[in-house]
């Protein structure tokens, strides 16, 4: 055989040898996969993706005013029922909007659900009892000592999730926000997670991450609400002697007595 050949088997055999040991990294560039990666992207001057985004801002404002909207019409509604007062069919659904569910818990199921679905997504390791087994390296099993071993993407979602709803879950009980002062507090408090959390993220894909799950969890929780919440129709009243005794010359709406009377 000639050298050149034998050298080149040998280097082969030194390479394969080198893969084979290489068991505790992936082999493509993924961080947010591995539990602690050994180098993160650099920090830029430019945020491609900033926490919280606009939209995300967005979102949260419209989460916590309709919050405020919802106690605010329900404390009306819980004075007229308390003094036996005629309530109309909008008080009516308000007082019986929070028997199943609420804002704060809401957010928490959408906002957890959607950390777990990124992690099936994305095959993180979550919170994992079992030895999860990738193509060329493993995530080891739970055990008593050093608890799960859970993938740098999903601690990082997880941990923001978290510290998230215990802050609204703290504002559920003591009363959702009444005020103007006490709503911006609750989104302040929101989006100062999301900051605090900016200072240690490098990672522009988990920066979306981030954006994107408060973001849903926001929007759906509004969306269910309102489905639950008194429609436009539900809050319109009909003044049954204004509207007979307007003038004739006065440009008027055709009223539906019988409907009017049974609101």
């Amino acid at each position: 055989m000639k050298k050149s050949t034998l050298l080149a088997c040998a280097a082969a055999l030194v390479i394969s040898t080198g893969v084979v040991g290489a068991q505790s990294a992936p082999t493509y560039d993924d961080n947010l996969i591995l539990r602690n990666p050994v180098s993160a992207p650099p920090l830029s001057n430019v945020v491609l993706v900033p926490v919280a985004s606009p939209q995300t801002v967005a979102a949260v404002h419209d989460y916590v005013k309709a919050w405020q909207n919802a106690e605010i019409n329900i404390a009306k509604a819980k004075v007229k029922y308390e003094n036996h007062e005629r309530m109309t069919k909008a008080e009516k659904i308000w007082l019986h909007s929070y028997d199943k569910h609420n804002y704060a818990d809401y957010f928490r199921t959408h906002s957890i659900g959607r950390v777990h679905g990124q992690e099936v997504f994305l095959n993180w390791n979550g919170e994992n009892r079992n030895k999860n087994e990738y193509e060329y390296f493993e995530m080891p099993k739970y055990n008593e000592k050093d608890g799960f071993t859970n993938s740098y993407g999903y601690n990082v979602l997880r941990g923001m999730v978290d510290r998230i709803n215990e802050i609204i879950q703290k504002q559920k009980e003591v009363g959702g926000p009444m005020t103007d002062d006490e709503a911006q507090a609750l989104e302040d408090a929101i989006l100062d997670v999301m900051a605090q959390d900016q200072e240690h993220v490098s990672n522009e894909e988990l920066r979306h991450y981030m954006n994107e799950t408060i973001w849903f969890a926001a929007k759906q929780t509004v969306k269910n609400k309102a489905s639950e919440e008194p429609s436009m129709q539900d809050e319109h009243v009909v003044n049954l002697r204004e509207a007979i005794n307007r003038p004739a010359n006065q440009e008027t709406k055709k009223v539906d007595l019988r409907a009017a009377i049974q609101q």
